[in-house]
């Protein structure tokens, strides 16, 4: 009996400081109405079929809550590049605050993920398919300084006075497609 206590007393414990506490993911739906076949298909961003024009930029504000405990945000993307040659695509994610309903105060300046650095880009000008980047699960060391620009790909700092509050993840793509957003709090008190 005393040993299936201690199971049980050592599995709520973990349950207590599980390490992904909080988590969202946001499909960006993308079909398009195929005019010989009748029906919505997925779309698939190819040469002369749904391409991506050459600078062409996809927005998306994603609300988030995060935990009073978290301190960073991870985040997986699943993208696809334009299937221009001549082209490098770039992801960029940024933090901000909600007041009052409304996306107001930038929190944290962001990531940039690019290509050929992170990002796959289409190498042929033929069909291109899904990839997936991420932000990785370490936290990132800051300098005295502070950051004024968007840096490395890093999960994005939660501010002590925004801990527990409703964010938005704001994610751009230049020369590129979100085809989903996976965010998850990184919660590093854990043992």
């Amino acid at each position: 009996m005393g040993s299936g206590v201690a199971q049980m007393a050592l599995a709520l414990k973990q349950l207590t400081n599980v390490k992904f506490r909080a988590a969202g993911y946001y499909p960006v739906g993308r079909s398009t109405w195929h005019p010989v076949l009748g029906q919505y298909i997925k779309a698939n961003y190819w040469w002369g079929s749904g391409s991506i024009s050459k600078g062409a930029t996809d927005e998306h504000d994603l609300f988030y809550f995060s935990q009073p405990t978290s301190e960073w945000i991870g985040l997986e993307i699943v993208y696809g590049p334009s299937a221009e040659l001549d082209v490098e695509p770039e992801i960029l994610c940024e933090l901000y605050d909600v007041s009052g309903g409304a996306v107001s105060t930038k929190i944290d300046e962001g990531i940039l993920f690019t290509s050929p650095d992170h990002l796959q880009r289409d190498s042929d000008g033929q069909s291109v398919g899904a990839f997936r980047v991420n932000t990785g699960g370490r936290p990132y060391v800051f300098p005295s300084a502070g950051i004024s620009a968007p840096t490395i790909p890093r999960p994005l700092y939660i501010p002590s006075a925004n801990r527990g509050d409703e964010l938005v993840v704001r994610v751009t793509a230049t020369d590129a497609i979100v085809f989903g957003v996976y965010m998850f709090d990184l919660y590093l008190g854990a043992s």
